[in-house]
């Protein structure tokens, strides 16, 4: 009998405590557990105390075997022997549960992973766990802010990337409420989001870092703001300002759009139509040439021939082209005069979009030539993590608290949570596997 009640407290986990009946009602587990504690002593005189009472508490714990649990608590009451003594009856307690909570300690840990590391949203978990919102956000602040706060999550910095999202959609009382994120590109993991899309933003959370925590970064990638630049200028003066390759490209591709706008209203008197020769190759238009096929081929060439009477639409897309281009170059060097030919061919061309474009490009000149000093660093993982944001958003339904916002943030995307990984099993023998 004693194996038997051993092995079923070692199956309950919980320090201190043994198991002492389980039921089931209406699909759920309820299991009566006790302390080990077989005496206590009067924390005001520190007399033997007596037992005087016991009464059951009950709190939700861990599921088991897909079932909700509900541990029922048999408290000890104990009095205190000696009259005299103020304190007359106290409770047992145990840090595994608090006092008047509605989840032991371990389903509180387990309910903050759930929301940060799983990503999902504080009402799911709390109905599955059967509690309310605000128990589930409480055990989420309390477990998580000291993972976010650790100091050590911001350490091994050397290549910093910097981007905003929106926070807040625009409504009746105010604009589009943008935050701005620092991310780590070398380990992909994000640092910090704070309110506000400026460089001032920017300087103030590197202004509050470490002096050797600035000085350990090396790169920063950026798109083309100038806010962000200027930041980065004065905050890491050290630090080699990398502009991103993808925006760089995307700046290309839209200056094709409203080439090919300008013409279509031009030659058409409105707005681009199903059956407007340049409308009908808008997409074709953004692809890249090394993606077009045949019929691509024919589709663009057709449409550029009966819509793009001067040429200037076709113009801004070989452009575009010989923009991505530069980014094949296989060094610094080469690079230079590709862009220089590039921003001659732009100069010489009596397209106002592309100079616009090309005064653009030469004002990044530095930043976009850095990509070839940097052995290729963008703010693709800057992107990716944008991409997380966004999806932790929508699985809360938006947000209006900036400080559960970031919290949520931050355990999701900034966090190495090292849980255990449960070892591999194999249902048959390597040798019985055709």
């Amino acid at each position: 009998m004693q194996e038997e009640v051993s092995a079923a407290t070692a199956m309950l986990g919980l320090d201190g405590f043994v198991l002492v009946a389980v039921s089931q009602q209406d699909g759920e587990l309820e299991q009566a557990i006790e302390t080990t504690a077989a005496e206590a002593f009067c924390r005001g005189c520190g007399v033997q105390a007596a037992l005087h009472d016991r009464r059951p508490t009950w709190v939700r714990d861990l599921p088991s075997g897909g079932r909700p649990v509900t541990l029922v608590w048999v408290k000890r009451v104990w009095r205190c022997r000696e009259p005299a003594c103020p304190v007359v009856t106290w409770s047992e307690t145990s840090p595994a549960i608090r006092p008047r909570a509605s989840l032991t300690e371990r389903a509180r840990a387990e309910a903050c992973r759930r929301v940060g590391q799983d990503g999902h949203s504080v009402a799911q978990v709390a109905a599955e766990f059967g509690v309310a919102w605000r128990t589930v956000m409480d055990a989420v602040v309390e477990y998580g802010t000291p993972l976010v706060d650790d100091r050590d999550r911001l350490a091994g910095v050397e290549a910093l990337g910097v981007d905003e999202t929106a926070f807040l959609a625009a409504n009746g009382r105010h604009h589009t409420q943008y935050v701005t994120g620092m991310v780590d590109v070398t380990a992909a993991r994000l640092l910090d989001v704070v309110p506000g899309r400026s460089g001032t933003v920017l300087s103030q959370w590197l202004a509050a870092q470490s002096e050797r925590w600035r000085q350990s970064v090396t790169v920063a990638a950026l798109d083309p703001f100038r806010g962000y630049a200027t930041a980065l200028r004065t905050s890491l003066p050290h630090a080699t300002r990398v502009l991103d390759a993808f925006h760089v490209t995307r700046l290309g591709f839209a200056a094709v759009d409203d080439v090919r706008r300008r013409v279509q209203q031009g030659s058409t008197g409105h707005r681009g139509r199903k059956h407007d020769p340049l409308y009908r190759i808008r997409r074709v238009l953004r692809r890249g040439h090394e993606h077009l096929t045949d019929v691509a081929w024919d589709r663009l060439l057709t449409g550029l021939d009966v819509g793009d009477v001067h040429g200037q639409v076709a113009a801004a897309w070989i452009a575009a082209q010989d923009l991505r281009l530069i980014y094949l170059a296989k060094t610094r060097q080469d690079a230079e005069r590709r862009l220089y030919r590039w921003l001659l061919h732009c100069a010489d061309s009596d397209v106002p979009e592309l100079h616009r474009l090309a005064r653009t490009i030469d004002a990044w000149r530095p930043e976009l030539l850095a990509y070839f000093d940097t052995a290729g660093v963008s703010n693709g993982p800057t992107e990716a993590m944008n991409l997380l944001i966004k999806k932790v958003k929508r699985t809360g339904h938006g947000f209006r608290n900036f400080d559960n916002y970031r919290l949520r943030l931050l355990l999701h995307c900034g966090v190495d949570w090292q849980t255990p990984s449960p070892t591999r099993i194999r249902g048959r023998l390597p040798r019985l596997i055709a």
